[in-house]
This record gives structure tokens, sequence and C-alpha cells, in this order.
């Protein structure tokens, strides 16, 4: 079956504006995890959809502006991460947490304004979703209805697993060479872990299938999870599911207030040995969330930049400490170490596959275990028309 998807939607930069317009600035977009913006004035900000975006802890709701002051288009806050006013570092203006400008320095000897005009001078304002503790941002100035994008039930999957999330978290930014699209096909590829991932990832699951099948399966009823669809409606595109595997135990894993162990829902408690899960959320259009045993948990970002280009972004956090634990900041950094690995396989094989994609190359021929994949491509060029299935 030949892919609906040719060599022109990875490369085209007209195409590339076209999606930017009708996808990024349509749908909402994962922006950041709660805890980071937990504190009054803690903010956060992030390129989406090729737009400066400030998003603010303002006295407890979570809002998010155009980082950028209506004076000279000054970036009002340059750090990632941070807690302070909204104060231009340009020219000294200073925004009040509705995002009017509260006060400019000499005002009425260096600017002049008149009533109508000052009213004006205010940030521009996006819409903000909290599912659990992820942040969603939506750009269109009509946001369309968040269960048009994601299912009651998803969103509850969701608010439960996010629910488990510690309150440090670490990050990594890489820029890659290659479309982002193929990073989501990539996630919806399994038949690719064996391949690309033998030493870091493949054993994990291995052992996981191995020891699933001596347990007592009839002792441990199966979660309710809503399967990756292959339905062509953009609810269909974001879901859940779980694989096997097997963590070695760790005397630290009992501090934790773990999602998930030995195969159910909450903080149910497992014996050493059982099988454990990595747990798998595709939150359409671009971000890869997953919980490998439910002791960590990453979201993936695929922020495009150009046709060829992405901006990788990893957030990684642990379950919540039951206790405190001095050595957490270490454990965050070796967690996303390991994560990092895995990530650099894939870097490796989609820039490659990226660089030998040419005007001429034939389009992808799935096989049966692809379907998900002729799947987003439907809703995706059906977006691409400005549709919204």
């Amino acid at each position: 079956m030949l892919s609906r998807l040719t060599p022109k939607h990875y490369l085209s930069p007209e195409i590339f504006a076209r999606e930017q317009q009708n996808i990024f600035r349509k749908l909402w977009l994962f922006a950041c995890f709660r805890t980071a913006l937990a504190e009054p004035g803690a903010f956060v900000t992030r390129s989406m959809a090729g737009l400066p975006v400030l998003l603010r802890n303002c006295d407890g709701e979570i809002r998010a502006f155009e980082n950028q002051c209506p004076h000279r288009q000054m970036a009002l806050h340059i750090e990632p991460f941070g807690q302070a006013r909204m104060v231009c570092p340009y020219h000294g203006w200073v925004f009040a947490e509705d995002g009017k400008v509260k006060t400019i320095p000499h005002e009425s000897t260096l600017y002049a304004y008149s009533a109508q005009e000052r009213e004006a001078l205010c940030l521009r304002r996006y819409s903000v979703a909290v599912i659990g503790n992820l942040v969603f941002v939506n750009l269109d100035t009509d946001p369309l209805p968040l269960e048009r994008q994601f299912t009651p039930e998803f969103q509850a999957a969701l608010a439960d697993i996010s629910s488990h999330f510690g309150a440090l978290s670490v990050h990594s930014d890489t820029r890659v060479r290659y479309n982002w699209k193929l990073n989501h096909e990539n996630v919806m590829d399994g038949n690719h872990i064996a391949y690309v991932h033998p030493k870091t990832f493949q054993p994990f699951l291995r052992a996981g299938e191995l020891a699933a099948k001596k347990q007592d399966t009839a002792s441990m009823p199966e979660p309710a999870a809503e399967p990756l669809a292959t339905e062509r409606t953009l609810s269909a595109q974001s879901g859940w599911t779980r694989t096997p595997m097997q963590i070695a135990p760790a005397a630290w894993h009992a501090d934790m207030e773990r999602y998930g162990f030995g195969g159910g829902d909450g903080d149910c408690e497992g014996e050493e040995g059982d099988a454990d899960y990595f747990h798998t959320f595709t939150v359409y259009p671009n971000v890869n969330f997953i919980s490998p045993g439910g002791l960590s948990f990453i979201a993936q970002q695929f922020e495009p930049v150009a046709p060829g280009e992405t901006q990788l972004r990893m957030t990684l956090t642990l379950a919540r400490e039951r206790r405190r634990m001095p050595g957490l900041p270490a454990l965050l950094r070796a967690y996303l170490k390991g994560e990092t690995a895995v990530v650099r396989e894939d870097i490796v094989a989609l820039e490659a596959l990226q660089a030998g994609l040419h005007e001429g190359s034939r389009p992808a021929r799935h096989g049966r275990y692809e379907d998900r994949l002729q799947a987003h491509a439907d809703v995706y060029l059906d977006m691409l028309e400005g549709h919204l299935p």
C-alpha cells in the first residue's frame, strides 16, 4: 500500500507554511508540565508554531501570552524557565497579570500616547487548557473544543498518569535535521525498536514479555485502555497503549508513588519480579509521552522549525516522592541520560532518512501493520487543506 504522503510533504517550504497555519495554529499544543508553573510569577517560554509564547502563573491561574512587547517586539522573558515580573528588558515597560501595560517609564514625556492608544498596549493572549499536570495552548482566536482533539477518556487517562508527577523536572533541547512528521511516524512504528534499539531498549521489553507470560493474569485484571486507533478522525489520533517490560528493583522505588505497578492503575504495590509496563501516550500532533514502569515520565515534543529541521524537546520527571530524597536531582539526570541515549539512536536513523529524500523519491510502501500511518496521513492531509476531520 503506497503512502498518501509524497517526498514533497517532507521537503516543501510551501507545505511547511500550510502546516504551521492550518495544523499547529489550529490545534491544542502541549506546552509544559504544570509543575513548572507551580509558584506565583513562575513562567515558561516556548516557540509554538513559529510564534513566541509566554506561559505564566498569574495568581494561581495559568495564562498564555505572546512573548512580545507591543512597543518594539522585544521578548519579555528570554530564559526558558523562571520566576519574575512581566517587565520588558529593552525599555522597562511593566505589564499586569491580565497582559495590559501597567507602567511605562517617562511615559508622558517620551511617548505621549492618547487614552485610546494606551488601551491598545496589551499583550496578545492565547487560550489555555490544563489536563492533570499537562498544560496545553491554542493559538487560534476561536479555538476548537478540546473534546474535538482529545476524547474525554483520553483526557482522563492523561490526568490519571500525570497525577503521579514529582515536583522537579529536567529538560533538554536538541535541533535535529529532519521533518517533524518522521518523528511522529517513528513513534507509531513499534517494528523499528528491534533494529534501531537492540541494546538500549529492546532487552527491557523482551524481558517484560517473558515475565508477563509467567503471571497469573486471572488475578490481575486488565485496566481499561483506549487503543491507538486507525479511525480517520482527529480525536482517534491520540491514544495510549502499554507493553510489558522488566525493571530491576531498586531500594528507592519504595519511596515513590509509582504509577501502574503490577499492571493496574494507581499506587498499587507489586512483588519483585512482576512484569511492569511501558506506557505510551500519543498526543497528537507532535508529542510522545511515555512512562517506563510508572517510575519516570517523559514528554518528547517535536517542534517544527523548517521542512527539514525540528526542535526535539524532552521534559522528564520522576514519580512523586513518598518521603524526601536528597539524591533526587542526580537520579533525574541519570534517567535523562539514559533516555537521551535511546533518542540519539532515533536521531541518527531519521536524519539519514531525511538526507536521502529528494523530489524523485518514491512514496513509502506500507505493510498491513502500518495502518495507523495511513490513518495519520488521511487526517494530516485533511487538516492541511483546512478541514478538521
